[in-house]
C-alpha cells in the first residue's frame, strides 16, 4: 500500500487527508510535496511532508480562525 493510499483510506481515513502541495524551500511543483491533515487529541495537526518532523498543531479556535480566513479567501 502506497503511502497516499495508506493516509487516505486507512483506519483513520475519516481523519486525516494527505493533501498536494509546493515547497518553497525546495522549489518543487505542486504535488511535490504533501500535506498531512490530521485531527489527533482535539487538534488539527498539519505535518508538511509526511514526515513527523516538524508539526503544526492548531487548537479549535485556531482552526476555526483559519476556516474564516480561508473561506474569505476563496468566496
Amino acid at each position: 500500500m502506497n503511502w497516499h493510499s495508506y493516509y487516505t483510506n486507512g483506519p483513520n481515513k475519516r481523519r486525516r487527508k494527505a493533501i498536494p502541495a509546493s515547497c518553497g524551500l525546495h522549489r518543487g511543483p505542486v504535488g511535490f510535496a504533501n500535506l498531512l491533515v490530521s485531527m489527533q487529541d482535539g487538534s488539527i495537526v498539519l505535518d508538511p511532508h509526511v514526515t513527523g518532523a516538524c508539526v503544526m498543531a492548531l487548537d479549535e479556535e485556531s482552526a476555526r480562525t483559519l476556516l474564516f480566513i480561508l473561506t474569505e479567501w476563496l468566496g
